[in-house]
């Protein structure tokens, strides 16, 4: 006669238990994302067709750049449009887990209450990379030329990190809505404004008076500045420099643009997970 014995998972604590935790909740997502094919492709497609529609519609009418290439000024906008809009797969992921009964189920379980959102926004920002890289990809068949490699790669790291801390909001909407659909009805008023009011596209000094100090000072212009600058590098004249980027230097750019991101994070962090005890009281 053969005993069975009822395994149960152990409880853990500290960073380790949560970073495995995470890890699981991580993979399982990227798993289940090899399933929707769909997502991928969406993920993909819209940035390549938003550096086409900007640089061949709009961006003969675009002009004032001091000669800079227009590409070369699009493309870092672009770039954080794309992590913006991608992000918000976390809280239409976490809506759809929540509404289908899933995270009530991990709810159970004796695992880190961080691991929920946290597994979502890591699985989240595999994907964002992968969209930059092809995003990356597309600039350069249109014409866009760096500076230098490190000065893309720095960027590069810069957005994810900004991806990462925006998601976390994105989670907390996904943590908070009763649906999937509600979750684009909630951010759009947020992130249409701060992309489109914002240095992605055009100059703030072309923007109306009221607006520009809004514009300059807001965290999307100022991350698309901070990568725009380290893309530019040394081949940016004085001229350039004022028009676009305020006369700001790099590194003051970056530095802001990261204390930004760290505060967009701790805070959302927070409040994400306060919003998951609250559902497993």
């Amino acid at each position: 006669m053969t005993t069975v014995t009822e395994r149960r998972p152990s409880q853990g604590s500290g960073p380790a238990w949560a970073l495995r935790d995470t890890g699981a909740m991580a993979g399982r997502n990227l798993r289940r994302l090899t399933r929707q094919p769909e997502q991928i492709v969406f993920n993909l497609v819209s940035p390549i067709m938003f550096v086409l529609l900007f640089r061949y519609v709009f961006g003969g009418a675009i002009s004032g750049l001091q000669g800079l290439n227009y590409v070369n000024y699009l493309i870092p906008g672009i770039a954080v449009q794309t992590v913006l809009f991608s992000a918000g797969t976390t809280g239409f992921a976490l809506a759809d887990d929540m509404q289908k009964g899933f995270v009530k189920r991990l709810r159970s379980l004796p695992m880190a209450r961080s691991a929920v959102f946290g597994g979502r926004v890591a699985s989240d920002t595999v994907l964002n990379a992968f969209g930059l890289v092809v995003l990356l990809a597309t600039g350069f068949a249109v014409g866009f030329r760096p500076a230098n490699a490190l000065g893309l790669v720095l960027a590069a790291l810069l957005l994810l990190l900004f991806a990462l801390a925006t998601s976390l909001g994105y989670a907390l909407i996904g943590m908070t809505v009763r649906s999937p659909e509600a979750v684009n009805a909630a951010t759009f008023p947020i992130i249409f404004p701060l992309t489109f009011a914002s240095s992605a596209f055009v100059p703030v000094k072309t923007m109306p008076s009221w607006l520009q100090g809004f514009a300059t000072h807001q965290p999307v212009s100022i991350v698309i500045n901070a990568a725009r600058s380290l893309i530019l590098g040394d081949t940016a004249t004085p001229q350039q420099r004022e028009l676009l980027l305020g006369n700001t230097g790099t590194g003051s750019l970056v530095l802001q643009s990261l204390a930004w991101t760290l505060g967009i994070g701790l805070l959302f962090g927070v409040l994400c997970t306060r919003r998951y005890r609250a559902l497993s009281r």
